[in-house]
């Protein structure tokens, strides 16, 4: 089967929300292409040989300074302040989650082994059975407010939707984005979260689809830098947007098997040998779908 000149007529973009998806490629419900979680990728990786393959577009990254949440009127304002805390997680294999347990114990010295994991019912892979581990069906985040943890890790929480004078969390950072900056400017490193793959099925059925797909990837990514769609490209929004061209050279996204992004890919692939997720430490070409390494 060729590819047509048009893309568009090769291919159907389906939206779809990203939990549920990810659930069904771990089910091995068939799919032709799909984002999904890199830390996911890479272990299902080393334990078994998954139906699909990565191509180098990452569709998602973000700092994770900003998603630790405390109680007002905590003591804990760093990181270093974490060691024998209980710190509530959706999923302890999330790979925000193991870049902050990467951070905390190479940048920060505090080990993943000294905090007691809460951790919600979305776990997609089993931990390993060094970690303190307690799980939990129970809302985190009224945990949080209970004083049942010290801590609680998400992106967001509902209670920064209310207005400020009634708002009973605080991040734990007084300044996250500024710390995120600095992080990026001393490390190199806006960490990746996400990665498109294909089918293997599509990809034999068709050897050029994977290549197909990844310049439709550049392609839109190049439109949203066009049209300054912030909400999509920056950690910080569209607000920011300024600072951050400035901060990323004007692509905070980079496609491509890049010095930068081998870097981004080898600093997860030491946390998730480090954090026991995974034995052996993959080459990370092996990761990608064949001669990807040449596409731009």
């Amino acid at each position: 089967m060729a590819i047509p000149t048009d893309p568009n007529a090769l291919f159907r973009y389906q939206p779809t929300e990203l939990g549920p998806a990810i659930q069904a490629i771990l089910r091995g419900e068939p799919f032709d292409a799909a984002e999904f979680t890199l830390a996911g990728y890479i272990i299902l990786k080393e334990r078994e040989q998954p139906r699909f393959t990565a191509i180098p577009a990452f569709p998602a990254r973000s700092f994770f300074h900003s998603c630790l949440w405390v109680r007002r009127e905590s003591p804990l304002h760093s990181f270093k302040d974490l060691v024998g805390k209980r710190i509530g997680l959706r999923d302890y294999t999330s790979t925000t989650s193991v870049w902050f347990r990467g951070h905390l114990k190479r940048t920060e010295g505090v080990d993943w082994g000294t905090i007691a994991w809460v951790v919600g019912p979305n776990r997609r892979f089993p931990p390993p059975s060094e970690a303190d581990i307690t799980p939990t069906d129970g809302d985190l985040e009224d945990k949080l407010l209970n004083d049942e943890i010290d801590a609680f890790f998400s992106i967001r929480v509902r209670d920064q939707k209310k207005p400020d004078a009634e708002r009973r969390l605080r991040p734990l950072l007084e300044d996250p984005h500024g710390v995120e900056a600095n992080y990026y400017r001393a490390s190199g490193l806006y960490p990746l979260l996400h990665v498109v793959v294909v089918s293997d099925r599509i990809a034999e059925a068709n050897y050029g689809a994977p290549k197909a797909i990844f310049d439709l990837f550049q392609e839109a990514k190049r439109t949203a830098l066009r049209r300054k769609i912030g909400s999509t490209l920056l950690p910080w929004g569209e607000p920011h947007w300024e600072q951050s061209m400035a901060l990323f050279d004007g692509d905070p996204l980079p496609y491509g098997l890049t010095e930068r992004n081998r870097c981004n890919i080898q600093t997860l692939i030491e946390y998730l040998h480090d954090q026991k997720l995974i034995q052996r430490k993959p080459h990370i070409d092996e990761l990608f779908w064949p001669n990807s390494a040449e596409w731009t």
